[in-house]
């Protein structure tokens, strides 16, 4: 354990309950029952749900007996409502009354809906504020529940995060039900298990959790399932909040998981023994566990020969120390060590820097500042104009702040390198982590030049290699123990007839990812050829 995680635990930020109000939420299990009382469960629900003015109540009869139907007219189906109700209508009921009427409505009225029976009012109640239509017959023991939820979602559409050149080019949307029902389409196998919590006392938030049963690790489903289930918060909005409460490491610089809106991301990754988290209301999707690795791949390095996704792979890794580390070089060999630059080099470095009136460190900080505020504003704009700003804003930003001799030539290099090498990762969260690791590096450089941004590097590995991710080293494949997925699908990219098992770092169930066959014609139109020879000496003859 190191020093800041030691820290961390002694003062009581991790603790959950240290110090903090537990929320006053009464269980379920103390909620009543409907038991037949209608005039009771019709007066628990007007002091809950039945004080907004959406909550309606339709009175009707049953067999000759009283009942009511309760629904939320804003997200319920008034399509199944008006149907529901006429087939009650029209119905013919037997003269004699049926023994289990609620179970006569299912079987012999409601035929086609999704109806279950609900007997405790908290749940009942619950259900309401979901879209459900509510049956509620006087003297009947249980409630009759039917899913009338109709809330207008957007179609899959091209992801805005994650752009590829080839693959599928759908993503995921707010809807979880549509989620799931995206990745059963593209993986249609039995083995997928899906589980659904709610989360969240105020907003029951929707929670799916998805997993390929003989494939991904028991403990780890297990670890997932119960970090998510207790948590226990007044509201969830999306995915990040979740993200946030069940990771090893919160007050880690580095993501604890990956988050991705493509759907062959999300496949690729449960196939290979991870588990995903889809929360309603969010189109991005985690994947557990997350480890360094990750966060430099993507499904399209699979779409293209070995040798180019090799290249890409290294690419990534080449931006990724341009990102760290180029402003926080520039100001340490500037600053402090010029000795170690090549003596032309530092004569144009000079020379650039002449009428600069600022030190190094002054002018990195003045230029990275402007850069991040032009970056927020082209987000935050409209998309229109987003580009237009961004792409107008750094040109005169930067040539005005040359021609002005507040910046040199150089630097304007080194930070439009730094900042194109940021977006180089595919993961918007880790390239976060690298904007942020910059501004540290900076600083280190700042105080002790050269030595600074070593000594902060072997702080920051010394960190990482004591990050986990439900279990699984953040280092991972890369530790020295996993060394056939560190060359095989780690830095170097082989064909896709070797990748023939799965990542052995997450230690899934079957390693055995595929077995190519051999081909069975080598030489195709040579044999073609030779069979139509054959065939015409055997009309000759």
């Amino acid at each position: 354990m190191t020093i800041f995680q030691r820290w961390v635990r002694n003062s009581g930020f991790t603790n959950q309950v240290k110090g903090r109000n537990k929320p006053n939420v009464p269980p379920f299990e103390e909620a009543p029952d409907y038991e037949g009382n209608l005039n009771r469960a019709l007066a628990y629900f007007s002091n809950t749900v039945g004080l907004s003015d959406d909550y309606m109540v339709r009175v009707t009869q049953v067999n000759g007996r009283s009942a009511v139907c309760l629904f939320v007219n804003t997200i319920c189906d008034s399509t199944v409502i008006e149907k529901t109700l006429n087939a009650l209508h029209v119905h013919r009921f037997p003269r004699k009354e049926p023994k289990n009427l609620p179970q006569y409505l299912i079987e012999r009225v409601f035929i086609g809906s999704d109806a279950v029976f609900m007997e405790n009012l908290y749940e009942i109640r619950e259900a309401l504020t979901e879209g459900s239509l509510v049956f509620l017959i006087d003297g009947a023991s249980s409630a009759i529940v039917i899913g009338a939820t109709y809330v207008e979602h957007r179609a899959p559409q091209e992801p805005y995060i994650e752009t590829s050149s080839r693959g599928s080019q759908v993503s995921f949307v707010e809807n979880v039900d549509v989620n799931v029902g995206l990745l059963r389409r593209n993986l249609t196998t039995d083995s997928l298990v899906v589980k659904h919590v709610k989360v969240g006392y105020r907003t029951r938030r929707k929670v799916a959790i998805a997993f390929v049963r003989d494939v991904a690790n028991p403990t780890l489903v297990e670890t997932v399932v119960k970090r998510i289930d207790a948590i226990h918060i007044g509201a969830v909005d999306d995915a990040a909040a979740v993200e946030q409460r069940i990771s090893d490491h919160p007050w880690s610089l580095f993501p604890m998981t990956r988050t991705t809106q493509r759907i062959d991301n999300a496949v690729r990754e449960v196939n290979q023994g991870k588990v995903c988290i889809m929360v309603d209301g969010d189109p991005t999707v985690l994947l557990a566990p997350a480890t360094l690795q990750d966060f430099f791949q993507t499904q399209e390095d699979f779409q293209h020969p070995w040798w180019e996704a090799t290249a890409v792979r290294w690419l990534r890794i080449i931006s990724f120390f341009f990102a760290v580390y180029l402003p926080a070089l520039y100001v340490a060999f500037v600053d402090f060590n010029p000795e170690l630059l090549p003596k032309v080099m530092a004569l144009q470095i000079a020379e650039s820097r002449e009428h600069v009136p600022f030190p190094a460190v002054l002018e990195v900080f003045i230029m990275m500042l402007v850069v991040e505020i032009l970056r927020e504003a082209t987000l935050r704009m409209p998309r229109q104009m987003g580009q237009t700003i961004g792409i107008v804003g750094g040109l005169v930003v930067g040539q005005a702040a040359v021609e002005a001799g507040i910046v040199s030539n150089v630097l304007i290099i080194v930070i439009s390198l730094t900042s194109i090498s940021v977006f180089v990762s595919p993961s918007y969260e880790f390239a976060i982590c690298l904007r942020l690791g910059s501004w540290a590096m900076v600083i280190a450089a700042t105080i002790v030049g050269f030595y600074g941004v070593v000594l902060l590097t072997i702080w920051i590995w010394y960190e990482v290699a004591n990050l986990k991710s439900f279990g699984v080293s953040y280092l991972d494949p890369f530790g020295g123990e996993y060394v056939r997925d560190t060359f095989v699908d780690g830095i170097i990219r082989l064909p896709i007839t070797v990748l023939d098992k799965r990542a052995s770092h997450l230690r899934p169930i079957d390693e055995v990812g595929g077995v190519d066959t051999k081909l069975p014609l080598t030489h195709p139109q040579l044999d073609k050829s030779r069979r139509t020879s054959r065939y015409s000496r055997g009309r000759k003859s």
